[in-house]
C-alpha cells in the first residue's frame, strides 16, 4: 500500500463493530438495578449523582422496614389500621400530635448533623415516649400501629415489637431466620420510633433477671440517643413495675404521654 511520503492520496478504513453478544445473568440483572435507579451503565463508574430522589428510596426502605416487623410478629392484618378509622377514645388527633412533635425535631436535627458540630442546635420533644393503656380489646395495638403507620409516611423509620416475642428471640439459637443477636438488637435499639407492643405479656407478674436485663437495655439504648418509643400495656404503672422494677416504669412514665384506651373489648369475642 503506497504511504502518505510516496504522494499518494491518504486512505482510512472503516470496520464493522463485532456484535454484541446478549446479556443474561447477574450482569443483566446489574444492569437492570443502575437503570432503575436513574443511572446510565456506560457511566456507572463516574460517581454522578442519582437522578431520582434520595428521599424518596429511603421512604421505601422505610416502608419496607415497617411492612417485615409487622409480619416478624404476626401483627400484618394490623396494617390496615390508620389514624383517620380509629375510634374517637383512640384518640387520633393526640397520636398525631405526637408523631408530629417527633417527625418535627427528627428532621431538624437530621439537618443540623450537616452542620459543623460545634454550631449545632440540636432540639428534643417533650414526650419522648408514649403509653397507651387499658383493657383487653380496647384497640390499643390498633391505635399504635396506626400511629406507626402515619410516622412512616411522615418520613422516619419505624418498626413494630412484640415484647414477649422479642424476648424469645434473644434466647440462644432463637433470632429470625438470618439474623443474629446483635443486629437484632441494633434494629429496634436504632430505628426513630420503636412500637412495643403488650409490654409484660405473659409475665404473670414476675420477670426473670433475663426479662428485666434484656428489656431496660432496650429502653436505656433508646433513651440515651433521644429516640422515641411507644408501648401498649393492659397494666398500669404500678403493676408494670412490680413485673419489671419501680425503676423501669419510673424511666417510661419520666417522659411520656399517657393515652387511656377505653369502652369495651372491640373483637367482640364469644361469651360464655
Amino acid at each position: 500500500m503506497p504511504t502518505a511520503d510516496e504522494g499518494s492520496t491518504e486512505m482510512s478504513v472503516t470496520m464493522e463493530s463485532p456484535a454484541v453478544a446478549p446479556v443474561n445473568g447477574a450482569v443483566a440483572n446489574v444492569m437492570r438495578i443502575l437503570r432503575a435507579r436513574g443511572m446510565s451503565v456506560p457511566a456507572a463508574g463516574e460517581f454522578e449523582d442519582r437522578p431520582d430522589s434520595t428521599d424518596e428510596y429511603q421512604a421505601q426502605v422505610n416502608r419496607t422496614a415497617w411492612a417485615n416487623s409487622l409480619a416478624l410478629s404476626s401483627h400484618d392484618d394490623y396494617n390496615r389500621f390508620c389514624l383517620e378509622r380509629l375510634a374517637p377514645e383512640q384518640e387520633p388527633e393526640r397520636l398525631r400530635a405526637f408523631v408530629d412533635a417527633l417527625v418535627t425535631v427528627r428532621r431538624h436535627n437530621r439537618a443540623q448533623l450537616r452542620v459543623p458540630a460545634p454550631d449545632r442546635a440540636l432540639k428534643t420533644v417533650a414526650r419522648l415516649n408514649a403509653v397507651l393503656s387499658g383493657n383487653v380489646g380496647t384497640g390499643k395495638t390498633a391505635a399504635a400501629i396506626a400511629a406507626g403507620s402515619y410516622a412512616v409516611d411522615s418520613g422516619i423509620m419505624v418498626r413494630f415489637l412484640s415484647h414477649s416475642r422479642y424476648l424469645a428471640w434473644l434466647r440462644p439459637n432463637s433470632a429470625p431466620a438470618g439474623m443474629t443477636t446483635l443486629r437484632l438488637k441494633e434494629l429496634h435499639e436504632r430505628c426513630d420510633l420503636l412500637i412495643v407492643d403488650d409490654l409484660c405479656n405473659e409475665l404473670d407478674g414476675y420477670a426473670s433477671t433475663f426479662v428485666r436485663t434484656e428489656t431496660a437495655d432496650l429502653l436505656n439504648a433508646r433513651l440515651h440517643s433521644g429516640r422515641a418509643t411507644i408501648f401498649t400495656t393492659n397494666l398500669n404503672s404500678a403493676q408494670v413495675g412490680e413485673v419489671l422494677g419501680e425503676r423501669f416504669a419510673s424511666r417510661i412514665g419520666s417522659q411520656a404521654a399517657h393515652f387511656k384506651m377505653v369502652g369495651g373489648d372491640r373483637r367482640r369475642p364469644l361469651k360464655w
